[in-house]
């Protein structure tokens, strides 16, 4: 399977501290380059493709070829306009190289690729190898990773602490957060432009993002149900974020997964569906310089943790069974 790796700093992606995120120092290292480690080293992982500015990330891996021996063949690419556009253009272009005699005209008969960002430096190679065992790609076209808050309560902030504070989807029986892994055939996903707007809008603490998926759902063929579901699980997150506690538990009653599934599903015109993973380095991504700054400071301690995990984890659940995920 390829893994498409996205390192734009194009459109909505925004920089932070005036920087492509991408190359953040994290223990004298640009940060993508433990995300690309990660990938290199997951055993479902074929090919890497990482798309961004292209003369950059080319000088920084070569830098870090001495300290990080890459076992997989990896192609840089120019970035494009938009997220969209970098993520279908890599696609194309492994599916040149890799996919002949693939029936291009049948979107389903495609292969899936694994698309993620590059700000996700915690990220773990058993993580990478469990959601893609997870992923049901014979019944669906569209995975997306989702981790319980109940393994991220470690990396919260307290008291002497720096910790990154989670942003969460409440449902009925869970809270998870998306972690930033992406199980995809793309030609497979019928309201494509869709996911380029939810990205740029990301940021729920902004009226205004709220209100232009808003209107997006109301685009959308059968709205109502969209509508319903966004505006429940709207409630349950500003309940809970005031602790009313009562008030969330309510609008949870009426968020089971299969029904958010199922939303998601008519929204993005495919068939969707989440997958749990339990490690938790995809869900910690850095996407403002506070997060950066509390990365930055346990990242060591952090990735040991992480590492202690996946360890136990590879010991405990083995992957070529298929039993993982």
């Amino acid at each position: 399977m390829d893994a498409i790796l996205l390192a734009g700093d194009s459109g909505a992606n925004g920089k932070i501290l005036g920087k492509n995120k991408a190359f953040l120092p994290l223990e004298g290292s640009p940060l993508f380059l433990y995300v690309l480690m990660a990938v290199d080293r997951a055993r479902y992982i074929d090919q890497i493709y990482i798309i961004g500015p292209r003369r950059e990330l080319m000088v920084a891996i070569e830098a870090a070829l001495p300290t990080m021996p890459f076992t997989k063949k990896i192609e840089v690419l120019e970035q494009k306009q938009s997220l969209l556009e970098n993520a279908l253009y890599a696609y194309d272009y492994a599916l040149r190289r890799n996919a002949a005699g693939v029936n291009a005209s049948d979107a389903s008969a495609l292969p899936p690729a694994l698309f993620l960002p590059s700000d996700i430096p915690l990220l773990t190679a058993s993580e990478v190898d469990a959601f893609i065992l997870g992923s049901d790609m014979e019944n669906y076209d569209y995975c997306m990773g989702v981790t319980s808050d109940t393994f991220l309560t470690s990396f919260y902030p307290a008291e002497g602490r720096p910790g990154i504070k989670m942003a969460y989807l409440y449902l009925k029986d869970r809270i998870y957060r998306m972690n930033n892994l992406h199980l995809v055939r793309p030609y497979s996903v019928g309201a494509r432009m869709s996911i380029q707007t939810m990205y740029e809008n990301r940021h729920q603490r902004y009226l205004g993002n709220r209100l232009r998926i808003t209107r997006e759902i109301l685009r959308t063929p059968g709205w109502t149900r969209g509508l319903f579901l966004y505006l429940f699980a709207q409630g349950a997150t500003f309940s809970s974020h005031i602790r009313f506690y009562p008030l969330s538990l309510f609008f949870r009653k009426f968020l089971p997964m299969d029904l958010v599934e199922r939303g998601a599903s008519d929204f993005l015109k495919t068939r969707f569906k989440m997958v749990e993973t339990e490690i938790g380095g995809s869900a910690l991504d850095i996407d403002d310089a506070v997060t950066y700054q509390a990365v930055s400071l346990s990242f060591r301690q952090w990735r040991v943790f992480l590492s202690q995990f996946d360890k136990t984890r590879e010991a405990f659940c083995p992957m070529k069974s298929g039993v993982c995920g």
